[in-house]
């Protein structure tokens, strides 16, 4: 699952009659969470890191963790507690959602790009030409930033893209080559399913700073 969406543990079977019990810890399930009584009453607040954030059916004895956070990782049991206790784990992993960044610096030789992302849990970072995987690298050190830069000959008129990728997410950044030499690539951010653009052109700013040089010598 991806941090900040929600999730709901459904168990196969309960029992009418019966006490409903859910306890979570990251190896094992050790800290009660949530429980009902025979009266069908519900109390969720036992922990203080899931306040507000659970929703426990009475009847199926289902609970919903809303949003997900990356320390929600762990073990969650259920238990139906009658005549007889039925018990079912479910093992849940939670995943940051991705943040890329990539920057551009641009001569009339050769465009640079780098591109970066918060290092987390199984997470592996790209670059692409077309279809074509040019670079991938990955780091067990968490949390850092992780970084992978690419030189490509400009103009080359193949379209470049960074790809961060989890188990449960794919976030895709586009660089086209011919908008860099143009000095037309737009900033662009969507930050719900996280990306954020920022490309700098630094030839097109060294040849604006030679324009206002030239006129300066002019007048």
């Amino acid at each position: 699952m991806q941090e900040r969406t929600n999730v709901t543990l459904q168990p196969v079977e309960s029992q009418h009659n019966a006490r409903v019990v859910w306890t979570f810890g990251v190896e094992s399930p050790n800290i009660r969470i949530a429980s009902a009584n025979l009266r069908k009453e519900v109390k969720c607040d036992y922990e203080e890191k899931f306040r507000a954030r659970l929703l426990l059916d009475s009847l199926t004895g289902a609970l919903t963790v809303s949003q997900l956070e990356t320390s929600d990782s762990g073990v969650y049991q259920f238990q139906s507690i009658s005549s007889k206790i039925l018990s079912r784990d479910f093992h849940l992993t939670v995943y940051t959602a991705l943040c890329v960044s990539s920057v551009v610096n641009s001569s009339s030789a050769s465009v640079t790009v780098e591109c970066s992302v918060q290092n987390s849990r199984e997470l592996k970072l790209s670059w692409y030409r077309g279809t074509e995987r040019l670079k991938q690298t990955s780091s067990p050190s968490l949390p850092t930033m992780l970084t992978l830069s690419l030189e490509v000959d400009a103009p080359d008129g193949d379209d470049y893209s960074c790809v961060a990728e989890n188990p449960v997410e794919r976030q895709t950044t586009k660089l086209l080559t011919k908008d860099v030499q143009l000095g037309n690539a737009e900033n662009s951010s969507w930050c719900q399913n996280e990306a954020t653009v920022r490309l700098i052109v630094s030839a097109g700013i060294a040849l604006v700073l030679i324009l206002l040089l030239v006129d300066y010598i002019r007048f």
